[in-house]
């Protein structure tokens, strides 16, 4: 498993100087759809030892704690594509796969 980093990741995390991140799973359920969305989210310095047993991708200078959950939703993956994403508040978002979107209602 490896990490591929977009110029724009690799020049957010520089700034950031930042290298610690949980691979995790955003669950959205409105009438009819259930969504699962892929997220990205900083780890603070203090907060390490919570996902100590997480599964593990690292690079050189980035490592990457993958949740439980979404290795039971997408399972382990070859590469990780990292890019960053938003306008005022940037974030990385992984490029690499998309939502699964589930439509729940039974229409006969």
């Amino acid at each position: 498993m490896s990490i591929i980093l977009s110029e724009k990741s690799e020049q957010y995390l520089q700034k950031g100087m930042t290298s610690n991140f949980v691979v995790d799973i955003m669950f959205i359920e409105e009438p009819c759809t259930q969504i699962y969305n892929p997220t990205v989210e900083r780890i603070k310095d203090v907060d390490l030892e919570k996902y100590k047993d997480y599964e593990k991708v690292s690079n050189q200078n980035l490592i990457l704690y993958l949740s439980d959950w979404f290795i039971k939703i997408y399972g382990k993956l070859e590469e990780y594509h990292l890019d960053v994403s938003g306008i005022l508040k940037k974030k990385l978002i992984i490029t690499n796969i998309d939502p699964i979107i589930k439509n729940t209602c039974k229409i006969n």
